[in-house]
């Protein structure tokens, strides 16, 4: 008799048990629900312009060619600089900046996520036209401090900047994958405004790999002043910087690390 009341309320509970759950309502944005609306949106920015000695460029600033990278859209600046791409989906860009006789530049990873605009304004610069002529070198005798130099073929009214890059191998260059660290010197107009030279402490060296009797090799270029347009990080190379308002050719040269 005892066993039958216990079995008696165990179907009880479980009946009320049951009618007081409910079975769950999809949600407006659940997946039984209606899709959530597309976000959309603009990504634009200004290109602004400087010349070789570092000066602003109000002129000619139309039809600079940006391009969506990974992708055939491309846009262009109208006459104040500025670009616009419409109507892009969230998501992650980048994008390709080019002008004739400028340097080319990117900016990479624009977080865009839609329903609004994404800001990415871009500086680019002009071309160096200053040839770096025959570098030399030399070593203190006291410090072992290294000078690598030129002598620049004509004076200048303005100041002007060379960039000299450091590598291991013969191939150096601007290219990052080339070079394990870069130094830059601006030349200003007077009575020394033919002397370049780039003094390199020799703890440099060492901090970047080299020991005593190896060969440390050099290259030289003109380079726009503002070294923050026509420039942009490599990731793919340890996160080094490009930049590529330089002259061609390069002036190259080697010698033995003290």
């Amino acid at each position: 008799m005892k066993n039958s009341k216990v079995a008696f309320i165990l179907v009880l509970l479980a009946v009320l048990f049951h009618s007081c759950k409910k079975d769950p309502e999809a949600g407006p944005a659940g997946s039984q629900g209606a899709a959530g609306p597309s976000l959309t949106g603009n990504l634009e920015g200004y290109v602004s312009l400087w010349d070789q000695y570092g000066g602003r460029i109000l002129n000619s600033q139309a039809n600079d060619t940006i391009t969506l990278i990974g992708t055939t859209n491309k846009v262009y600046t109208d006459s104040t600089g500025f670009y616009k791409f419409q109507g892009l989906s969230t998501g992650v860009y980048s994008i390709s900046v080019n002008k004739g006789g400028y340097g080319s530049t990117m900016a990479q990873n624009i977080q865009f996520v839609g329903g609004g605009n994404a800001i990415a304004n871009v500086k680019l610069s002009q071309l160096s036209t200053t040839i770096v002529p025959a570098l030399a070198d030399s070593i203190g005798a006291v410090t072992g401090n290294i000078t690598i130099y030129a002598t620049l073929p004509t004076t200048s009214a303005q100041s002007r900047t060379f960039i000299l890059y450091l590598g291991n191998t013969s191939s150096v260059s601007s290219s990052p994958a080339t070079y394990l660290n870069y130094y830059t010197k601006v030349v200003n107009p007077g009575a020394n405004s033919t002397r370049l030279a780039f003094t390199i402490p020799k703890s440099d060296l060492y901090n970047a790999g080299f020991s005593t009797g190896a060969s440390a090799y050099f290259a030289a270029y003109g380079i726009g002043a503002t070294l923050t347009a026509s420039a942009y990080i490599d990731y793919n190379n340890e996160g080094r910087t490009v930049f590529t308002a330089l002259s061609f050719p390069p002036s190259t040269t080697s010698l033995i690390v003290p």
